[in-house]
């Protein structure tokens, strides 16, 4: 009973120290080198495989821990890594923190391609299949398999995009999407100058936080045909009729990316297509966004 006070006290000061508007990108993004056999929240298994010559990361809780049949993917930040889930003490840490003290303990699978990373379907990186196909059936046999839980997913910042992607792209696949800080935007690669400047402007972004956005966005899709056929403020717009993902979107109001913009308009249009949403703005930059809420939504509570 006292250690289970300390946690919970532990976890209140966490989660208070974020109604701060003065915290930073980095110290909201911060990990910890936590051992993973020590992890006090179930043990994680990390490895790297290449499988028909791909090689990937990947890190997932032992299945022994867990109590229900859920599996809940997890794609991380630019530059983070396949350990970032059960690292980021103040952030997705946080989440697993909330659902142990609620009892609530599901598979967990994280999986990374390096610190940045895209998943996409085209010419240059043909990932969203290879992952579907490749992946998920070869980490969820050692988690156990299914055995009749739902699949969710949590993506963080550039993890938001992959997120948002692969489950608009693969329709039933996923019940519950949280978009932490989501690296959704109303501009994408092929932008022009005065479109850039633009949002700058509306958004109150940093430019140089922008032009590395774009910069990246650049290096993976071919031209503005490919943008548009993996945008997701496109994407929920073509989702077919029949059973829709739920999505929580949770971001700062002062984002550095101006992801803010791009995330309303998600929300906007997941409305618009008769999805069901929880849209949850918080104070702070990059990447702030809210934790218990979004454990609970995960739990669907």
């Amino acid at each position: 009973m006292k250690s289970l006070t300390l946690a919970f006290l532990l976890l209140c000061v966490s989660l208070c120290t974020h109604a701060s508007e003065d915290v930073t990108e980095d110290y909201l993004l911060a990990e910890a080198d936590v051992p993973e056999v020590d992890f006090r929240r179930g043990r994680f298994f990390c490895d790297s495989e290449e499988l028909q010559g791909l090689r990937f990361k990947y890190c997932y809780r032992d299945p022994g821990s867990a109590n229900n049949s859920d599996i809940v993917y997890f794609f991380h930040g630019l530059n983070g890594s396949e350990k970032t889930w059960h690292r980021q003490f103040l952030g997705t840490r946080t989440i697993q923190d909330w659902w142990e003290l609620r009892g609530y303990r599901p598979r967990i699978i994280s999986v990374s391609f390096g610190p940045q990373w895209l998943l996409v379907n085209n010419k240059r990186f043909p990932l969203i299949p290879y992952f579907t196909r490749v992946i998920m059936p070869y980490l969820e046999k050692k988690v156990g398999g299914l055995q009749g839980g739902q699949r969710h997913v949590i993506g963080q910042s550039m993890g938001g995009f992959n997120a948002a992607a692969i489950s608009l792209k693969n329709p039933g696949m996923f019940s519950r999407v949280a978009l932490l800080c989501p690296a959704i935007a109303t501009i994408g690669p092929f932008a022009s100058d005065r479109e850039i400047d633009a949002y700058i402007r509306r958004t109150g972004a940093f430019r140089f936080l922008v032009e590395k956005m774009l910069r990246i966005s650049k290096s993976v899709f071919v031209d503005k045909k490919d943008w548009d056929n993996h945008d997701p403020l496109k994407l929920i717009k073509k989702y077919p009729k029949g059973k829709k993902p739920r999505f929580f979107v949770s971001i700062g109001r002062n984002d550095g990316y101006g992801f803010q913009e791009g995330s309303a308009a998600f929300i906007k249009r997941a409305q618009s297509f008769s999805f069901l949403f929880s849209w949850v703005p918080v104070p702070g930059p990059h990447c702030n966004f809210k934790r218990i809420g979004t454990a609970n939504f995960i739990m669907g509570d």
